[in-house]
């Protein structure tokens, strides 16, 4: 339904507008969650805010991240990070944020690393907000840059017949046969791609630009997915293969009235 709407009547757009739902309590829950890493450290961040059932992602495997985090010892390294962009579902119960982080040593200036993270959250029965996936890349640390006073925001539609799977698999057939243009009909103005070495780019030239310097395209097996609440926002995980070794990706998926789009592609 919402494919054929013409969002050039007044009334429309008003309506969409009045019904989008803010991403604010979802980049309140980013922040809570780096200040609690910041004042607690970070493996006590990780143990508040992982949702029980949620996704690790490591050396093509996919393992339960609390439980992961369970295992790990504690650490003085500190790890910092912002959200830059941001949306959340109508469902008032799930979203995302990605942004980049850093870690360095206490009492250090110079930085260990830097990269960019991605994470899809959503809002369990006792109201707190705990993440379902976490992933994140790494660039050249002399390119990490703090993001603006306040993340960019999404607004997304609901799809009544939205299903996370179909959506990247109808994507990866147009893939299969057209390699890298077909992402001109499902990138968004904001799409952002976060491609592991390389500093993260939002907006669907620059996302065509960044994936175009890579000289072989790389192959997207699914293994996992979800649909938010509104049926407006879908992700989907799984291993990336590209030039003979074996990686994950993730990529976050928001409908529109255009149809669903990429509003984030991660690639380690």
């Amino acid at each position: 339904m919402y494919r054929a709407l013409n969002l050039t009547c007044p009334l429309l757009a008003a309506a969409l507008a009045a019904t989008a739902q803010s991403a604010e309590p979802v980049i309140q829950a980013e922040r809570r969650f780096a200040a609690h890493a910041a004042t607690h450290g970070v493996r006590a961040a990780f143990l508040t805010y992982t949702d029980s059932s949620a996704i690790s992602m490591e050396n093509g495997q996919y393992l339960n991240a609390l439980a992961q985090w369970r295992q790990r010892p504690d650490s003085k390294i500190i790890l910092q990070w912002e959200p830059q962009f941001a949306g959340a579902s109508a469902d008032s119960a799930s979203g995302f944020t990605t942004g980049p982080y850093y870690m360095r040593h206490p009492g250090a200036d110079t930085l260990l690393s830097a990269g960019q993270y991605t994470t899809f959250w959503k809002k369990n029965s006792d109201g707190a907000w705990k993440y379902l996936i976490d992933f994140g890349i790494q660039y050249p640390k002399k390119q990490y840059a703090a993001p603006g006073a306040e993340p960019v925001t999404v607004v997304v539609t609901p799809d009544p017949q939205a299903n996370a799977m179909a959506v990247e698999e109808a994507f990866l057939q147009r893939y299969k046969k057209e390699g890298i243009t077909a992402y001109a009909v499902v990138l968004h103005s904001m799409s952002w791609l976060n491609l592991n070495r390389f500093r993260p780019v939002g907006g669907a030239d620059r996302f065509r630009e960044l994936i175009s310097w890579m000289p072989a395209a790389p192959q997207f097996e699914p293994a996992g997915s979800g649909v938010s609440g509104g049926k407006d926002l879908a992700y989907v995980y799984g291993n990336l293969v590209y030039e003979g070794r074996r990686a994950h990706y993730f990529r976050i998926w928001g409908h529109t009235p255009d149809g669903w789009k990429i509003l984030v592609q991660v690639m380690q």
